[in-house]
């Protein structure tokens, strides 16, 4: 890898460390760089096995992603700030892709405790969600450390009542093998660009 592509991978990586709050506009669309030989998007680790509960109250085995390219967020039903934009972003990215049988979407509750599935399952009507996207909780450590350890997004308590947890608002674009191969802003200014990018990519993948 040169130079020039280290720096913007270690630029992006430390964007998507970063905290929950929507980056500004300067470096709102967080992409990954694409491989400079061939022009296709990087393979840079794969997402662990998890198990959570769907909207339904079933278990659900991310064995079952295989084959299928996904994207991945974090929120939370009762956030006050960026997690309606975020839940917009991806419904338009889920009608957007309403063909593609292969495409799936799943969203992770960060405040799992206060997000049984029948909340899921309303929230999740209220976007419009179909069997291609799963609105997931599960037991809170077992979150966390899917999101800081396993997508590498920044995921924290809060002291704030109103506001339980701190989390990022990247999308995460994953391939059918499990691959991670990039993150994309939900939120802010410039996540309409982020997100004509994200659609981009995923038919990209979806090609391999």
């Amino acid at each position: 890898m040169n130079m020039k592509y280290r720096f913007h991978w270690i630029a992006a990586l430390f964007l998507v460390l970063a905290g929950c709050k929507p980056a500004p506009s300067s470096t709102a669309v967080i992409v990954l760089p694409h491989e400079p030989s061939n022009g296709t998007l990087q393979k840079y680790w794969q997402v662990p096995a998890f198990e959570l509960i769907d909207q339904d109250g079933k278990s659900f085995n991310s064995g079952g992603m295989l084959g299928k390219v996904w994207v991945v967020d974090f929120f939370y039903t009762t956030c006050p700030g960026p997690c309606p934009a975020l839940t917009s972003r991806l419904s338009e990215l889920h009608k957007a892709l309403s063909s593609e049988s292969r495409v799936a979407f799943l969203s992770i509750s960060s405040d799992p405790e206060k997000d049984k599935p029948e909340v899921l399952q309303k929230y999740a009507l209220k976007f419009g969600a179909d069997k291609r996207w799963s609105f997931l909780t599960g037991p809170v450590d077992a979150v966390f450390s899917l999101a800081n350890h396993g997508f590498k997004l920044s995921l924290t308590r809060s002291e704030n009542p109103a506001e339980p947890v701190t989390h990022s608002t990247r999308l995460v674009l994953v391939d059918a093998n499990g691959w991670v191969r990039g993150f994309f802003e939900g939120v802010g200014e410039e996540s309409a660009e982020a997100g004509k990018r994200l659609e981009e990519a995923i038919r990209s993948v979806l090609k391999e």
